[in-house]
C-alpha cells in the first residue's frame, strides 16, 4: 500500500514537470489479468513483482485549443452533511 502511494506522488510530480516542458503525458492503469501476463513475459519481468502503472509521454502533434472548465467548489461540497452549504 505504502509503495503504491509512494508511486502515486512520484507519478504526479513527473506529470507536472512534463506539463510544465510542453510534454503529454497520459498514465495508463489497466494491467490486470492477462495483461499483466503478457506485460511481464514481453518485459520479462519477474513473477513476484507486477505493473502498477506506466505512462506514455511525448510532445503533440498540434496544441489544442480545447479550455478546461472547471466548476466551483462550492457547487458540489458540502459541510459536514449532503445540502448543507459552507458558510
Amino acid at each position: 500500500m505504502l509503495g503504491t502511494l509512494n508511486l502515486g506522488c512520484l507519478m504526479e510530480n513527473l506529470w507536472l514537470m512534463a506539463h510544465s516542458s510542453g510534454i503529454g503525458f497520459q498514465v495508463m492503469s489497466v494491467f490486470s489479468g492477462s495483461v499483466q501476463k503478457d506485460l511481464r513475459k514481453i518485459l520479462n519481468i519477474p513473477e513476484y513483482m507486477a505493473v502498477s502503472f506506466a505512462i506514455r509521454s511525448g510532445y503533440p502533434i498540434t496544441m489544442s485549443d480545447y479550455v478546461r472548465v472547471r466548476r466551483d467548489p462550492e457547487s458540489f461540497t458540502y459541510s459536514n452533511e449532503y445540502g448543507k452549504k459552507y458558510e
